[in-house]
């Protein structure tokens, strides 16, 4: 019975070119069909062992050549994978890998590099790239940057190992296309894959900065429009003083209109296109004489008694004809 198995087994060929490929922290186990078997459609199972040592189906009776074990393993663990075929309930002998960690098999993908250039000096801004289980440097302690940057045509290339993700290219000539590689250093000896080739026009160093420009513009046009609005309201409120101390000769309008009214009176119509009254009077004349008796002094004294009484009869009388003309004209109104 023994017997039987083993021919049963030998007779299904075993995956060739077992292999593990890890990038970025993944995890993906790849083989080839058996030789010579071309014709023939194999299903195939993979598995992993865990850390309690127990084997676990990452991919069952699949025809796909490679099975992805991403959401069986964690950064740090040890781990051994293993693979057979199958073909009509029948499998071949398991074909295993040796124990492994991924931190240490998985291989990094290129960083992302941007380029920009400013007043005669080149900045290189390194992004890491994204892993599939935490991030770069949270799996890494020490991760550096090697940088390759020349001009462009030329075959000679300067070199540069930073520990930062910005980089500041000096010295570099103005005017002139320099192009940029990057990889990642990891694990003090492995290299990640180079980013493809990036290249800027270097600027001239007394070149202004688009942002100073920027801000320049926004700064004068808030000047002017301050300037502007102070004026308007410097002119308002010179406007506004000006009507308080000099205000409009204009009446309440009650007034206007009691006025108004007044106007139509005939009383103040008939006063106003009467004529004017002439004024009478005479003309007096006092001559002092020194008296020479008591008896002269009798008749002076008569003299201007008379006279008095002659000129109020004359003022009185004046001024009955004033008022009986006046009366005259109202009668007739």
């Amino acid at each position: 019975m023994c017997v039987c198995l083993c021919l049963l087994s030998e007779s299904i060929p075993i995956p060739e070119d077992v292999r593990v490929t890890s990038l970025d922290m993944g995890l993906v186990l790849e083989w080839d069909p058996p030789q010579n078997t071309t014709d023939t459609l194999f299903n195939y199972t993979a598995e992993i062992r865990n850390w309690r040592n127990h084997y676990e189906p990452g991919c069952v009776r699949s025809s796909s050549l490679s099975c992805d074990f991403i959401n069986d393993i964690t950064t740090f663990g040890v781990y051994q994978l293993r693979v057979r075929t199958e073909l009509h309930g029948e499998t071949s002998d398991w074909v295993e890998t040796k124990n492994f960690t991924v931190d240490e098999i998985t291989e990094i993908s290129a960083p992302r590099v941007e380029l920009t250039s400013r007043k005669g000096q080149t900045e290189v801004d390194i992004t890491d790239p994204p892993m599939k289980k935490r991030n770069l440097r949270d799996v890494y302690t020490y991760v550096s940057y090697l940088i390759f940057y020349w001009k462009k045509g030329e075959a000679k290339k300067e070199e540069l190992i930073r520990d930062q993700n910005r980089v500041i290219l000096t010295n570099l000539e103005p005017l002139v296309d320099y192009c940029v590689e990057v990889a990642v250093l990891y694990m003090t000896n492995k290299t990640s894959q180079f980013s493809n080739m990036t290249c800027v026009t270097n600027t001239s160093s007394n070149e202004a900065e688009p942002g100073l420009i920027a801000v320049v513009l926004v700064v004068s046009f808030l000047v002017v429009l301050a300037a502007v609005v102070l004026a308007f309201l410097a002119v308002w409120y010179s406007y506004k003083v000006c009507k308080i101390i000099f205000p409009d000769p204009k009446l309440p309008e009650n007034l206007k209109q009691f006025l108004s009214q007044q106007s139509q009176s005939p009383i103040l119509s008939a006063m106003q296109e009467s004529t004017q009254l002439k004024e009478h009077f005479n003309e007096l004349r006092i001559f002092q004489k020194e008296p020479d008796s008591s008896q002269d002094s009798q008749h002076i004294q008569e003299d201007k008694d008379t006279c008095c009484t002659e000129a109020d009869n004359e003022e009185m009388a004046s001024s009955t004809s004033e008022e009986k003309h006046l009366l005259a004209e109202l009668t007739l109104l």
